[in-house]
């Protein structure tokens, strides 16, 4: 499988990697299936590593044969340029590891179907678009089963884009910022990250959030700030911050006992603002989740893609 030219050479003229014309080709199992549609807008990626990541709100399509939804109370914005940034990710994993995640995405944008919704709100009960809405989330139910059939547990994200003033990533795992405030009032049971704990039991709610390999530290680290973690412990009582919605509850839940994960939402600027944003993002995002594995699950990254 070739990588994509385009990043490589983004990569080379800004000297951010060492990819070079003799190691375009990176060789991926045969077991891994390149992305494919199934549907005009929902796009799937079966990959050789225990990480999902769900794109809901990058679709930029709006077909005029699809109405807009209308029910009360909806939120219609665009997560810009959260496609793009998928793409760049997956091919950093490929070009400088050697390994891809899964994924799942829509290319539809979100006036007309929110892939973060249960089906009634995401659809504003138009029957017609049902079966787009079923082919993303089953398709994120098959990628759980294909990877626990090779590996014990999964890790699953949620990728938005925020619009909040304060440019730092925000990480949802289900925890409030009130409780963010006040750590001793943080539930583990309701937390996005509760089968982990149940997997391993020397594991602590501490771990997720304000450890020194905690995700949001380790991208703190790289220069990427983030709520919560150690340099930033919870938002403010004045800021705004997003801890989780409608996927990360489901694919986090008792119904998928091994699965455990969080909502990332990136700010724009230094990450989605252009393609040297993205570059030093997916770098990061990328070292980031291999140490993360080792450090805090069962699963060595040296087992990936066998």
């Amino acid at each position: 499988m070739k990588t994509p030219l385009f990043f490589c050479a983004v990569i080379m003229s800004f000297a951010f990697s060492n990819c070079k014309k003799d190691n375009l080709i990176v060789e991926i199992p045969k077991d891994i299936v390149s992305k494919k549609k199934l549907d005009p807008y929902t796009e799937v990626q079966y990959g050789n590593m225990p990480l999902i990541i769900s794109v809901p709100h990058g679709g930029i399509v709006s077909p005029n044969n699809i109405p807009d939804r209308s029910c009360p109370n909806i939120t219609t914005v665009t997560d810009g340029k959260t496609n793009e940034l998928l793409n760049v990710i997956d091919s950093i994993f490929k070009i400088e590891y050697g390994i891809q995640p899964y994924f799942v995405t829509t290319y539809l944008k979100r006036t007309k179907l929110d892939q973060n919704r249960e089906i009634i709100e995401a659809t504003c009960g138009n029957n017609s678009i049902e079966n787009i809405w079923n082919n993303y989330h089953l398709s994120i139910d098959t990628c759980i089963t294909k990877i626990l059939q090779k590996y014990p547990q999964v890790l699953f994200i949620d990728l938005h884009g925020h619009g909040h003033t304060k440019q730092r990533l925000e990480l949802g795992y289900l925890i409030n910022g009130n409780n963010l405030r006040n750590p001793n009032a943080i539930n583990p049971n309701t937390t996005s990250y509760y089968n982990q704990l149940l997997l391993n039991p020397f594991l602590s709610s501490n771990q997720f959030v304000l450890n020194n390999n905690a995700f949001g530290t380790l991208m703190a680290n790289k220069n990427f700030p983030s709520v919560p973690s150690i340099q930033d412990a919870a938002p403010l009582v004045t800021d705004d911050y997003f801890d989780g919605g409608y996927n990360t509850q489901i694919y986090t839940s008792a119904l998928y006992p091994k699965v455990f994960g969080w909502q990332l939402e990136t700010n724009f600027i230094g990450i989605r603002d252009n393609n040297i944003s993205y570059i030093l993002f997916a770098k990061a995002f990328t070292k980031s989740i291999l140490k993360y594995f080792d450090s805090t699950t069962n699963i060595k990254t040296n087992e990936f893609g066998k």
